[in-house]
């Protein structure tokens, strides 16, 4: 059997308001938030951030392969999937493979996963990971919609799974919209949004209802459906047509984080795992010129229930975020405003020499004295100075605060200053020097002792290549 074992989310810490780009545009508001990713974050460090829920309490070097999806893909001639499996610190003998270019690439990428897990005997496990970052243009009414996340789901193959996946169907269609030019376009675009409206509608009926009639299912059969919409109303009609009972279609992802694009089927199926019935249907189901059903039904109840309990998933997350007050911080962390933007070097070649350190988060262990240090770059302890006796260690992601400074002039420039630098304790051993992300006030909460979690966020760019690295937040509650 396949199915799903693990699945993991993520959610930038703030919201914003709708009121709030309604006031600044003077437009009728909508109701509810959207979820923002800060500054520092893009599609491929909030993977990194869904990977690391999904895969709490199990070893990456088990997984066979990572698949990633995104219509916003940090670079378009690189793989984003080696580049998030190195950070996760998965085997280097994986399949890798990016799906993008279309909404509907996690479901996608999710029947790729359950077909190749059945066709090779070598591959029993697939990461499967969908985030995405898309810029909404100002003044619009996309800016009311489009939201940042990630979502992540690890398909297996074995007995005791919470989630079985029983059969999938897909259509293809050419649609005339929305989309986006890779060179002429800085925003989405449309012909007609009615017509997007319309030909979107026609796909997810159509792979719904064919799923069931493959499947001899009927609409009472349907526990859960969990379908793709950017459009409230359009969701209701569907589940109406569909004629699903009633809190079958799951409808309140929206008004909570917005229209999160290709993670988005996948967090409705993750937010309505909390409360499983045993042996419900599930229909999962992706958009993007054409449609993804992909059938299911849970398995294991009590072991859906320890994943809601031992992963944040959608709802620790959203316990741990904050409402934005100020419009100009969303238009900010966007780099919305054209400006001249302080621009710094790197070394490509250092940062590849360094993968284990900077990335994959290793240390040394001293075997005469036991003292943990990093980088892993050193030859002697510095404790007892015994040269050459050092093994690797895979550092925590947690640790405490020793000391600190508050920088308040970073790259040319004091908005959003001070920056906390931080000296931080690791959790296990190691000392490690990081920047501090996602801090209010830092002059009153960043304290010596102060327990913190680390992140992979965006450091800068420089060298006309897009630099990355890791920093350190308050507690969010990942582990």
């Amino acid at each position: 059997m396949i199915g799903i074992k693990s699945y993991g989310a993520y959610l930038p810490k703030y919201l914003m308001p709708r009121e709030l780009i309604a006031k600044a545009w003077d437009f009728p508001t909508v109701p509810g938030t959207k979820a923002i990713a800060s500054v520092d974050e893009d599609s491929l460090t909030m993977a990194v951030e869904a990977g690391l829920d999904c895969l709490s309490g199990i070893d990456p070097k088990s997984i066979d392969g990572l698949y990633f999806a995104s219509t916003t893909q940090v670079y378009t001639e690189k793989d984003s999937a080696s580049f998030i499996a190195t950070v996760l610190d998965m085997r280097e003998d994986i399949i890798t493979i990016d799906f993008t270019d279309s909404l509907k690439a996690g479901t996608t990428a999710l029947a790729r996963a359950m077909d190749t897990i059945k066709a090779n005997k070598d591959i029993s496990s697939i990461l499967i990971i969908a985030s995405d970052t898309r810029e909404a243009e100002p003044a619009t009414m996309y800016e009311f919609g489009y939201a940042d996340g990630a979502a992540a789901l690890l398909v297996s193959e074995g007995e005791n799974l919470p989630i079985i996946i029983d059969d999938y169907y897909s259509i293809s269609v050419n649609v005339t919209g929305p989309w986006k030019r890779a060179k002429e376009d800085n925003f989405i675009r449309t012909f007609e949004s009615k017509m997007d409206n319309q030909i979107y509608t026609q796909s997810i009926t159509r792979v719904m209802s064919e799923i069931m009639k493959r499947n001899n299912l009927n609409p009472e059969d349907i526990d859960v459906a969990a379908y793709y919409y950017n459009n409230p109303r359009t969701h209701g009609r569907i589940s109406k047509r569909m004629k699903f009972s009633q809190g079958v279609a799951q409808n309140g992802l929206f008004f909570q984080v917005g229209d999160l694009g290709t993670p988005m089927s996948f967090m409705l199926l993750i937010s309505a795992m909390k409360r499983p019935k045993e042996e419900a249907k599930i229909i999962l189901a992706g958009y993007g010129d054409g449609a993804d059903a992909i059938l299911m039904h849970v398995q294991d109840r009590r072991a859906l229930r320890e994943l809601s309990k031992n992963h944040m998933g959608m709802a620790g997350h959203q316990k741990s975020m904050k409402t934005l007050q100020n419009y100009n911080v969303y238009i900010e962390s966007k780099k919305l405003l054209a400006k001249d933007r302080y621009v710094r070097k790197s070394s490509a070649v250092t940062m590849w020499r360094d993968t284990l350190t900077v990335y994959k988060m290793y240390g040394n262990r001293c075997k005469s004295c036991g003292t943990v240090q990093y980088p892993s770059t050193f030859r002697s302890c510095i404790v007892c100075r015994a040269d050459d006796q050092m093994e690797l260690v895979k550092l925590a992601l947690k640790g405490k605060i020793f000391t600190y400074t508050l920088d308040h002039l970073v790259g040319g420039s004091y908005l959003a200053t001070p920056v906390p630098r931080c000296v931080i304790d690791l959790d296990g051993g190691g000392r490690i020097l990081l920047n501090m992300t996602e801090i209010e006030n830092p002059e009153d909460n960043v304290k010596i002792g102060m327990e913190v979690e680390l992140t992979f966020r965006k450091e800068h760019e420089g060298a006309d290549f897009k630099n990355y690295y890791w920093k350190c937040r308050p507690i969010r509650g990942r582990f």
